[in-house]
């Protein structure tokens, strides 16, 4: 799996992230910040409505900017958020 893949499958539903998360194995090239702007989408997709508007909306931004080429993209509102620092 590439760098780009995982990225991409970081932003998609809990079962992508999770993919991503457990076959690409060097979470440091992939970043805490990016790591944690997945989680807190599929996060925000648990709430019934707007969270799955507002999530779809950024999640297909994130995908988007991250397929043309932005490897550090971050989200608007979440994207200074970083639960993985040390990874």
């Amino acid at each position: 799996m590439t760098k780009k893949t995982a990225k991409i499958l970081l932003h998609c539903t809990f079962v992508g992230w999770l993919v991503a998360f457990i076959a690409y194995k060097d979470h440091a090239d992939l970043g805490g910040r990016m790591i944690t702007q997945g989680m807190i989408l599929w996060l925000i997709e648990c709430i019934p409505c707007v969270g799955w508007i507002f999530s779809l909306i950024l999640s297909i931004m994130a995908i988007v900017n991250i397929s043309k080429g932005d490897e550090d993209y971050k989200c608007p509102v979440i994207g200074e958020a970083n639960w993985f620092k040390n990874l």
